[in-house]
């Protein structure tokens, strides 16, 4: 390689190291860059001038000086230097989101559907949401490179059957679908495991924190994201805690088991549970209103449920030893009435070989969170910051 060959490509590793801290630190003054990177002064001024005429970054924001004197400049990520949409295709609603090449959310917005509306029905509600949000927020799609689709109910795994050559024709007609409405790569995946893609780009985790997102719905399930990454596991069902085991004289599962957890823990399960006692309770709702009254029945069903709940969730600690346990779904409505009881079921299993540096929450993103999952894991597969031009 010639010698200007050699001073492009360190110029090019110094500029996409300045775009790496701006994804995940966010704006930066031109001292912070300087101080990351290592760079003199004079080169850190070069490369962000270059950036800024490529538009790859924007100059436009100041950080208030603290004492006298005047204010930062603040380097950060054009937004429209590239951006993803996500949808998710939920059981009684649909959600779309927007995201930019700093995995920023733009916008993000749901809107119920029926539950007798097919899936391709709700891509139809979900593009025409797409596009009067878009209108709404003058948001400019120009610079869209990708999108990600969350989908509900069982399909084929995207990665481990992708070599099926008869597929799924419904999956493979709602991503054509996108495909051909935004003109551009499509990605999917199922909606529980984009979740838990959404929540731990929602907190503020170690880089290498890894997260267990538990959707306790109609149905039960999860997704692990291990170092930043979802997992999968060799036949596509790794984070499927809805069906461990947690009485093994149980009623039987559709899964082949018995007791598995997904028998106590859907909302239908617990509800039917909980009206023969307190007939009232109707949805959840209902169910949230009697535990913040201290319902005495209520809440001692409540309390036995979280014991399940407890004992599955210890069997993910021993084998993961996990930072964060996420719970979503609408029972995670029920906040501490299930998770207090869940974090002292934990307790008696004795797990703490060491101080366990584990968190368990319920999800901070209520409804539609497969749409900001899929857009940031679109942006993870097509946007690479090596790709950065002018518009």
């Amino acid at each position: 390689m010639s010698s200007d060959g050699v001073l492009r490509k360190l110029r090019r590793e110094h500029e996409l190291r300045v775009l790496t801290i701006l994804v995940e630190r966010g704006p930066c003054s031109r001292r912070e860059l300087e101080n990351a990177t290592g760079l003199s002064r004079t080169t850190m001024s070069a490369i962000v001038a270059d950036l800024v005429r490529r538009r790859a970054v924007v100059d436009d924001a100041q950080r208030p000086a603290s004492s006298r004197g005047r204010p930062t400049t603040l380097i950060r990520l054009n937004p429209r230097a590239a951006s993803a949409v996500g949808v998710e295709l939920g059981r009684g609603h649909v959600s779309v989101a927007v995201a930019d090449i700093g995995r920023a959310v733009l916008v993000h917005v749901t809107e119920p559907v029926a539950a007798d509306h097919g899936l391709p029905t709700r891509m139809d509600t979900a593009l025409a949401l797409l596009w009067s949000v878009t209108v709404a927020h003058k948001l400019e799609l120009d610079g869209l490179v990708a999108a990600g689709l969350g989908l509900w109910g069982h399909h084929p795994d995207p990665e481990i059957d992708a070599g099926d050559p008869a597929g799924d024709p419904v999956v493979a007609g709602l991503v054509d679908r996108l495909r051909v409405a935004l003109g551009v790569p499509v990605t999917w995946d199922h909606n529980i495991r984009l979740a838990a893609v959404a929540e731990r780009r929602a907190v503020e985790l170690p880089a290498r924190a890894d997260l267990v997102y538990v959707a306790l719905s109609h149905g039960v399930g999860g997704g692990v994201v291990i170092n930043g990454a979802l997992a999968r596991g060799a036949s596509g069902t790794a984070g499927e805690i809805g069906h461990v085991s947690v009485d093994p004289t149980g009623p039987p599962c559709w899964c082949g088991g018995r007791g598995c957890l997904e028998q106590y823990l859907t909302v239908d399960a617990l509800l039917a549970r909980v009206r023969a006692v307190a007939p009232d309770v109707v949805d959840v709702g209902s169910l949230v209103a009697a535990l913040d009254r201290g319902e005495p029945a209520v809440t001692a069903v409540v309390n036995w449920s979280a014991e399940l709940l407890g004992r599955a969730l210890g069997m993910v600690v021993t084998l993961l030893d996990p930072r964060r346990i996420v719970i979503g779904g609408e029972l995670a409505d029920l906040g501490e009435h299930l998770l207090g009881p869940a974090r002292a079921a934990l307790a008696r299993q004795k797990l703490s070989i060491r101080d366990r540096r584990l968190e368990l929450d319920t999800a901070r993103i209520a409804h539609g969170a497969a749409a900001v999952g899929a857009a940031l894991v679109a942006l993870d597969e097509h946007a690479s910051l090596h790709d950065l031009k002018a518009d």
